[in-house]
């Protein structure tokens, strides 16, 4: 008995068509627009730092402006969450995903980092000024960020030590440290080295605080679904930070009593600073807490480089040098984001 076999025509095999590259147009709009954010957000923490400090020396008492800064914010930010849809179901995931364990607890102190950060700028720009502190947060903030993403903490995954991450974030570092070095120049470090060297040390550590700040916020928001849970436990814990903090403060040195400047623009910073934490809760997701963070400090060097030109204080100083330092700082964002477009080339 013959076995008879049915003979079918084989799909011919031709190569496979290479994939179109990734990159798209719409994938380069959507960096350039992370970008943009994250620039405009860090212009908001220059201005917030320029306001803060100006009610800071009004009052006398940078503590309490930081409380107050903070609190302002937690009161608008909650209003928001009660009013909206978004902001009501994005709050209502938020215990569930803790006790699931897909948030981790800790994530909800996000805001006591961002509280620490105040905290610091007040202690260190009295003693030693403020060069001393945007250096040290610039440089706590970059190395803070590499390794943030590194060990993937951020909902965007692990991002390797890349050449173009570690030179771009060296070029920030030292286009800060030129930026500020006029500064430096004419500032009378009058401090015994100890005390440079343990507010350094602050300044670098809220830097990096403020980097982990950034993923965990952002794997708030990742969960939620929406940047206002993030910004709503990151300003309920800082302000309940700053509270005790006040507390202890004028328990030991009571300045005496607050009087409140009339100016109602000195009361912004809540504002400022929620706009800074919602982008920042937001972008990481997409872009990484690098390019996130390096974004941001290169606003807010160019932001407060264009406030000391047209709204100078007494303590100013722009020099050419400072100038170059701080658009420099631009070149560090691009070398940073190069990676994305050679991917999406090959």
């Amino acid at each position: 008995m013959s076995v008879q076999t049915r003979w079918e025509p084989q799909p011919s095999r031709t190569p496979r068509a290479k994939k179109a590259p990734v990159a798209s147009a719409r994938g380069a709009a959507a960096l350039t627009v992370g970008l943009v954010v994250s620039l405009l957000a860090g212009t908001a923490q220059a201005l917030q730092s320029r306001v803060n400090g100006e009610l800071g020396h009004a009052v006398g008492d940078p503590y309490g402006v930081a409380l107050v800064s903070f609190s302002s914010a937690f009161v608008i930010i909650l209003a928001v969450t009660i009013v909206t849809p978004a902001g009501r179901r994005g709050a209502s995931r938020i215990p569930e995903a803790v006790k699931r364990g897909e948030i981790p607890w800790w994530y909800l102190s996000a805001g006591v980092l961002g509280g620490f950060m105040i905290v610091t700028q007040a202690m260190t720009t009295v003693v030693l000024g403020l060069s001393v502190y945007i250096l040290g947060l610039v440089f706590g903030k970059s190395v803070g960020s590499l390794i943030v993403d590194r060990f993937g903490v951020g909902p965007g995954g692990v991002k390797y030590l890349t050449g173009y991450r570690v030179v771009g974030t060296a070029i920030i570092i030292v286009a800060a440290l030129v930026a500020m070095a006029p500064r430096f120049a004419a500032t009378n470090l009058a401090a015994s080295l100890p005390l440079l060297i343990l507010f350094a040390t602050l300044s670098v550590l809220a830097g990096f605080g403020n980097a982990i700040m950034t993923a965990w916020n952002a794997g708030i928001g990742a969960k939620a679904g929406t940047p206002i849970t993030p910004t709503l436990t990151n300003f309920a814990a800082g302000t309940l930070a700053l509270i005790i903090t006040v507390l202890i403060a004028r328990g030991i040195s009571d300045p005496g009593p607050w009087v409140w400047p009339g100016q109602w623009w000195l009361y912004a910073g809540g504002i400022l600073g929620i706009i800074h934490v919602a982008a920042s809760s937001v972008l990481p997701r997409h872009f990484g807490v690098l390019e996130t963070s390096l974004g941001m400090v290169a606003g807010m060097l160019i932001s407060a480089l264009v406030l000391d030109v047209i709204v100078p204080t007494p303590n100013t100083i722009v020099t050419p040098v400072t100038i170059i330092g701080t658009l420099v700082t631009l070149v560090g964002l691009v070398v940073v984001t190069l990676p994305w477009k050679l991917r999406r080339q090959n």
